[in-house]
């Protein structure tokens, strides 16, 4: 599993157009601990006013792309980091026209999923819930890809959209590794 791999893969999850199953998954114990945690770098992006902690210093992505409907600029931050090739973490930080009406948060944000599952036919949703973070709407989500899951959240706030996600083989998952992840991300003020 590639970083550069994964880091495309949700550039591309982004280029899906933004409209204005139960399953128990398996859980993996591997020998991560509060130690390795505290090693997490705490990553600040000045670009999306956030802050978060991934296993190590990430690579960073940047991207910009014309939209010539719309005579307008759209610009991806990414930032992607492993767990000894096991585990790939990343965020990225989609930031739309300033034209987004905030009141299609929700139906954007169902967009995107939909645009994901879409993009591979062996895509398979286990669940997904529209949740609030930080008084924006959010979406939680879990996909399975054969033997892959690609498990995250998606923040709508204001004019950018922000993938919070973890990928890895199914042997290698650790709920408590992605619940630190997704759970040190925060606004700057």
């Amino acid at each position: 599993m590639k970083w550069s791999l994964s880091a495309l893969m949700a550039i591309q999850l982004f280029l899906a157009p933004l409209g204005y199953a139960e399953e128990k998954p398996l859980q993996v114990l591997n020998n991560l601990n509060e130690t390795t945690f505290k090693q997490w770098k705490k990553l600040q992006s000045n670009a999306g006013k956030c802050r978060i902690a991934m296993p190590e210093q990430p690579e960073h992505l940047q991207q910009k792309m014309f939209l010539p409907e719309e005579k307008t600029e759209l610009r991806y931050d990414v930032y992607v980091a492993g767990v000894n090739q096991k585990q790939v973490y990343m965020m990225l930080i989609a930031e739309y026209p300033p034209l987004i009406d905030p009141s299609y948060a929700e139906l954007s944000l169902e967009s995107f999923l939909n645009g994901i599952l879409t993009q591979n036919p062996n895509n398979r949703l286990i669940f997904a819930d529209l949740v609030q973070v930080h008084g924006h709407k959010a979406l939680d989500f879990f996909i399975k890809t054969k033997d892959v899951y690609f498990k995250g959240r998606a923040i709508m706030a204001n004019n950018q959209l922000y993938l919070l996600a973890m990928e890895c083989e199914m042997q290698h998952y650790h709920e408590p590794s992605f619940n630190f992840f997704i759970n040190s991300f925060e606004f700057l003020k």
